[in-house]
């Protein structure tokens, strides 16, 4: 399934010679963004007997790779879940900013 889909990928880059410059920032943005998530998610998860100090900041980090991976997803997602894909981003970047108001404050 993946290899047909980037096999379609590939074709349309080919096809479509002025788009291929732009589908490769894509991807490129996409697999950044989503690194630097899973990066600092795994930063939050090693710190769950820090400090609030240190909480604060590794959710602060979280929120705005979040937010880094919800504008990739805005400008290169051209499939029909694009808007249910942004909203699932802003629900996780309003929670963990919650959870970082909450213990930024003490």
């Amino acid at each position: 399934m993946l290899r047909s889909i980037l096999l379609v990928g590939f074709i349309v880059m080919q096809v479509c010679g002025g788009v291929n410059a732009a589908m490769a920032d894509c991807r490129e943005d996409h697999e950044a963004a989503d690194q630097n998530v899973r990066r600092t998610r795994a930063g939050i998860e090693k710190l769950a007997d820090g400090t609030d100090a240190a909480k604060c900041a590794a959710y602060r980090r979280y929120t705005a790779a979040l937010s880094v991976q919800r504008g990739v997803i805005e400008r290169c997602d051209t499939g029909s879940n694009r808007v249910q894909n942004v909203s699932a981003i802003d629900t996780g970047i309003s929670e963990y900013n919650k959870r970082a108001d909450a213990i930024c404050k003490k």
